[in-house]
């Protein structure tokens, strides 16, 4: 059985992650799961890459395990790619940073409470741009790391889509609310467009940024609880 550590606090990451491991020799485990002194990894990488990667690399040489770690966020056309990395915590982001480094007010919410000042935020860069303007897409980045921090792989998984005009669903997290999926054209005909936060947990596995990463990787997962120390 290999063990596994997922670097994130994230409980919806974690519950995504669980289900797409189901079947493989593979047990997760979250920071908690292996100590109180969970690292603070500085998330300063200028894309999904290189935070990925630098979050695997840490919690390897914490945990001493194999870590795997992501960046995500979401991308909106109309606004030139923002909120990009900052998506997390792009209600806290400094307006038009001039010296184009982003810098976060001092203010602590919730996840949830940050989760619906960022749809907020969303909601309001929008509201000027149209229906056929309102491109967008989830980008994840998923990077593993051997114990001894050393990355073994990093992959990108994206899921296109628009943004709507309204919160929609209970399910996801996150900006899932508000991101209409663009859904196969039997399925869009059938029901029209869905937000992620509508579907069901296997529906979105099946076609969410994270879901599609974790197929790419899902090999080398495989092959290193196969493998254990000697991959």
């Amino acid at each position: 059985m290999l063990d596994l550590l997922f670097g994130t606090t994230n409980p919806g990451k974690l519950r995504e992650l669980r289900r797409l491991v189901e079947g493989l020799p593979v047990r997760v485990l979250s920071p908690t799961d292996v100590g109180p002194d969970v690292p603070d990894v500085v998330e300063d990488g200028t894309t999904f890459h290189a935070n990925a990667e630098k979050k695997a690399s840490a919690f390897a040489r914490w945990a001493g395990v194999h870590a795997l770690a992501d960046d995500s966020g979401l991308c909106v056309d109309a606004l030139g790619g923002a909120p990009g990395v900052y998506s997390a915590r792009w209600s806290a982001l400094a307006p038009e940073p001039a010296d184009g480094i982003a810098t976060l007010a001092a203010v602590e919410l919730s996840r949830a409470e940050r989760d619906e000042a960022n749809n907020d935020k969303l909601l309001a860069q929008l509201a000027r741009v149209t229906d056929e303007r309102r491109g967008a897409e989830y980008r994840a980045v998923l990077a593993l790391a051997k114990p001894d921090g050393v990355v073994l792989v990093s992959v990108e998984g994206i899921c296109r889509g628009r943004i709507g005009r309204a919160r929609r669903g209970s399910g996801g997290f996150g900006y899932d609310p508000f991101f209409l999926v663009d859904e196969p054209a039997g399925a869009a005909a059938a029901e029209g467009a869905r937000t992620m936060a509508e579907l069901s947990a296997e529906e979105k596995d099946a076609i969410s940024h994270r879901g599609r990463a974790f197929r790419t990787l899902l090999p080398v997962i495989r092959r290193v609880a196969e493998q254990g120390a000697r991959f």
